[in-house]
């Protein structure tokens, strides 16, 4: 089960780690902190996962999930990806409680990163990084585009 795991708790690795680039580009000391954090812990379960540093992941995807549903009812911007022109939606809810439901999975299996996709025959490790980059593009589209597009939608 653990195998079957890796690509996605890959994904939630580094849609954190793109979500602290983008805050590094911040002009307040607190999110740029926030920023290294989440590189850093990102990177570590990228390059070299264990179970505690999968709970740790989970654990910060539930802290955004929780802050998403007060800006959500408040309907106020998160900034999450060094935006704030946009409210938070339920989109940011539902994948915030996945990535740390999936996290939380592997946690629990065993967390496999980057080494384990190396590791695998030259073809299979081509098409695995492939699709878990692409994957990682989609999560941050739902995170950055799709509240933009409803909004853009819903307002006209």
């Amino acid at each position: 089960m653990s195998a079957a795991l890796a690509p996605p708790f890959i994904v939630a690795a580094l849609v954190l780690c793109v979500a602290g680039v983008m805050k590094l580009r911040s002009s307040t000391v607190p999110m740029r902190a926030l920023g290294v954090g989440e590189v850093a812990l990102g990177v570590a379960c990228v390059v070299s996962p264990t179970s505690p540093l999968a709970v740790a992941l989970a654990l910060v995807y539930a802290s955004f999930a929780a802050v998403a549903v007060v800006l959500k009812r408040r309907r106020l911007a998160c900034g999450c990806f060094g935006d704030n022109d946009f409210p938070v939606s339920l989109g940011h809810v539902i994948a915030s409680e996945l990535l740390g439901l999936l996290a939380l999975a592997a946690a629990v299996a065993g967390p496999r990163g980057l080494g384990w996709v190396l590791d695998q025959h030259a073809t299979t490790a081509v098409a695995l990084t492939i699709g878990v980059v692409g994957a990682a593009y989609a999560v941050v589209l739902v995170y950055t585009v799709v509240p933009r597009a409803w909004t853009a939608w819903s307002a006209g």
